[in-house]
């Protein structure tokens, strides 16, 4: 099964996922990516500020980005 990289992005910081999951497709990495996302606006994200652009960038082993979501 291929490995996914969930890379979380706030304005110039990038945190790299250098661990990934090991998942059946992109379709489930993808909605990985999501489901965090939807964890983290209703949790975590309330403590920072609203006006700083948040994202999660799902990479292949490549590395080439498959998905981006907005938190």
């Amino acid at each position: 099964m291929p490995r996914y990289f969930f890379h979380v992005r706030c304005k110039d910081d990038l945190v790299w996922d250098e661990k990934g999951l090991v998942l059946p497709d992109s379709g489930i990495a993808q909605g990985a990516a999501e489901r965090t996302a939807t964890k983290l606006r209703s949790g975590l994200l309330y403590r920072v500020d609203n006006d700083t652009p948040w994202t999660i960038a799902v990479a292949d082993e490549a590395g080439e980005i498959i998905h981006v979501v907005s938190l």
